[in-house]
């Protein structure tokens, strides 16, 4: 076995300090006084699994390596290419023709469109890319990773930069500058610009690449009529062909012309020759990388430390249930991972994470049936029966489409639990049928045996309490319409008695 960083073996230090505490601990001796022995045990067992998390996380960082296995041939040029882009006001000018053939693009946005088309085409080789708008900047220096130059490319934009005026001397120097000269390569400079430039002598630059060993070729932008410049109506740029084609004969690289649809293919196949494709390190065997195998031990070691402390019968289930879902199938480990992590929340009652994570496996199809199942276990412990008998449904939905024959505690678990939620709903005719199933599915389990009774009692005292209630009911409207009746006759010759003399009498009412 071989190591990347054996370096990161040194944090094993962190566990003699780790040691030491636990053996001098004050908090040791209480435990060891004053708990049962059971806890004991399960708190030195959540240690002993947190040690490995830590352990199993320092190897994947040190990058283990064993076993052999064919690594692919590289393959490099000896070709070092400085890209130098002239970013001044005159190349936002859009007097360059478009790719399709419609509409216009700015001499920029023509020019950088060739030269990342051309360093795609020249795989194996080094490149940089050098700005200029007033004085030259080496904006990436060479590299193998062509992926960060055109990234840079892509979003270059001239007025991201300050400065007056163009200086291609200047330009060109800072492209120069980018070349290591212990390296034997060939050095090539690709000058994008219209070729306008007020200040700086151009052959100047030139002498000294030639003076290098740098061969300078000149991608020439714009139009020869030329437009008005963007903010300044009143002057007119115009590509000064002559001075390109200068710069390419006397830097020994070739003038291409920006407005021909072949410019990017005429550009690539000059850089291919002058350096071929060589196979700088064949095939060969190199050893395998092995971390992932110990990140997936610290994770589980992590969640054993935790579960440890949990209730023995809760731990276990949930263990048992984790650890058949991690191993299953490592092609399904995220979601099966975001099982563990949700049923460990919900055993410790932190719902509101339990639910997110429950939410998140949702996402597999293995793990979405358990999902379900589990956000209806929550919804149950925070006394939201319909929501739970709903999630419970939707599992039992999953499961069908999944093989008969598989998912056995599940599918147990899910009955039952239904039964459970039905009977705090007060349906004690769909509790006792989903026992039932329950027991259909596992016909050794007491607990589903004991509860289709109570439930097949609930449901026989609440018809012969609904046959009393009727017959009660009955008698009570029966007896309340009599007391009425009989009230209103009283009423009636009470009434009859204390005022008939007053209505009998002819005197006049004072």
């Amino acid at each position: 076995m071989s190591l990347d960083y054996p370096w990161v073996l040194c944090a094993f230090a962190l566990f003699v300090p780790l040691v030491l505490i636990d053996l001098a601990s004050p908090r040791r001796k209480r435990e060891r006084n004053y708990l049962p022995q059971a806890l004991r045990q399960r708190l030195s067992a959540s240690k002993a699994f947190f040690r490995l998390f830590l352990a199993c996380f320092i190897i994947a960082f040190a990058g283990p390596r064993w076993g052999l296995d064919w690594a692919a041939a590289e393959y490099r040029r000896g070709l070092d290419t400085v890209i130098a882009v002239d970013v001044s006001r005159s190349m936002d000018i859009q007097d360059a023709p478009a790719f399709n053939g419609g509409g216009e693009l700015s001499r920029l946005e023509r020019g950088l469109a060739i030269v990342r088309e051309t360093a795609a085409a020249v795989p194996g080789a080094r490149f940089a890319a050098a700005v200029s708008r007033g004085k030259g900047l080496l904006a990436v220096p060479l590299t193998w990773d062509n992926g960060a130059l055109l990234s840079f490319l892509e979003a270059l934009d001239g007025s991201a930069l300050t400065g007056r005026g163009t200086n291609l001397e200047s330009l060109i120097d800072a492209a120069a500058g980018a070349f290591q000269s212990s390296l034997p390569t060939r050095r090539v400079i690709l000058l994008v610009s219209d070729g306008e430039s007020l200040s700086g002598s151009v052959k100047a630059a030139l002498d000294r690449c030639n003076r290098d060993g740098i061969t300078v070729s000149a991608l020439a932008l714009g139009s020869d009529e030329g437009r008005p410049v963007p903010g300044r109506e009143d002057l007119v740029s115009r590509r000064d062909a002559a001075l390109m084609r200068m710069a390419a004969e006397r830097g020994g690289g070739i003038f291409v012309d920006g407005g021909a649809q072949n410019a990017a293919s005429l550009l690539a196949a000059h850089l291919r020759s002058l350096a071929p494709e060589s196979e700088t390190k064949g095939s060969r065997k190199e050893r395998k990388a092995r971390w992932p195998l110990f990140i997936a031990a610290a994770i589980l070691a992590y969640g054993a430390s935790k579960l440890c402390l949990l209730q023995i019968k809760r731990a276990g289930f949930t263990l048992l249930l984790s650890a058949l879902l991690f191993l299953s199938s490592c092609s399904r480990l995220p979601g099966k991972l975001l099982i563990m992590e949700a049923n460990f929340f919900n055993s410790r009652g932190r719902y509101t994470e339990a639910i997110s994570s429950y939410l998140k496996a949702l996402e597999y199809e293995e793990a979405a049936p358990y999902a379900e199942y589990g956000l209806g276990s929550v919804y149950y412990s925070l006394d939201e029966g319909k929501a739970a008998l709903e999630r419970f449904a939707d599992s039992k939905k999953t499961l069908d489409t999944l093989p008969p024959d598989g998912h056995r505690e599940l599918r147990y678990r899910l009955s039952y639990n239904t039964g459970g939620a039905l009977f705090g709903e007060g349906d004690f005719a769909g509790a006792a049928a989903s026992f039932r199933e329950a027991l259909r599915i596992e016909p050794d389990r007491i607990e589903a045996k004991r509860n289709l009774e109570l439930s097949l009692l609930s449901l026989a005292r609440e018809s012969a309490s609904g046959s009393r209630s009727d017959q009660g009911r009955q008698e009570s409207e029966s007896r309340t319409a009599l007391f009425e009746y009989l009230q209103q006759k009283e009423y009636n010759q009470w009434k009859s008695r204390e005022w008939a003399a007053e209505e009998q009498n002819d005197e006049p009412d004072y």
